[in-house]
């Protein structure tokens, strides 16, 4: 098993204020779980909760942005598509989200779209957990509510 340094636990601990969000380890990866009222509020917490896993719990700044667009078929691949797309910002330009605006149509043809807020990356300011290289579709769930329920793992 990969330890997440520093330990889940202890990430958890050290932040403050309420949450709607639990990371957990599963066995080389680690876990999101996020509720929300919407389903963009659980996506939301998707995304901090991203960014913790990467700084080991330290949101950045919101000093820049980015707009995207995304569609899928069904909301699995949307999810999916999505969180690649942060790991695709990070892995390109060094950018962590600390927060989001977004729209999300459910339907034929789902969709997402808005901006993403946040800061690029710096160790030193921003700590250090671990990365993230990749996004799976092993116990996926999504329910879109309300409220808005989000399990994905993270493949570190």
């Amino acid at each position: 098993m990969v330890q997440i340094h520093p330990p889940l636990p202890f990430l958890l601990t050290k932040l403050s204020g309420t949450k709607l969000r639990r990371i957990f380890e599963h066995t080389a990866d680690a876990g999101i779980e996020a509720e929300a009222e919407t389903l963009s509020g659980a996506f939301h917490e998707i995304s901090l909760a991203f960014t913790e896993i990467i700084t080991g719990g330290k949101l950045p700044d919101n000093k820049e942005s980015f707009e995207f667009h995304l569609e899928s078929a069904d909301l699995d691949s949307l999810l999916v598509n999505y969180i690649s797309h942060l790991i695709f910002l990070f892995d390109t330009e060094n950018f962590l989200v600390s927060s989001i605006k977004i729209d999300i149509k459910v339907g034929d043809c789902n969709i997402i779209h808005g901006k993403l807020y946040g800061d690029l990356y710096d160790e030193n300011k921003h700590g250090y957990g671990v990365e993230v290289k990749a996004v799976s579709y092993h116990m996926l769930e999504i329910i879109v509510g309300p409220p808005s329920r989000i399990v994905v793992v993270l493949d570190l």
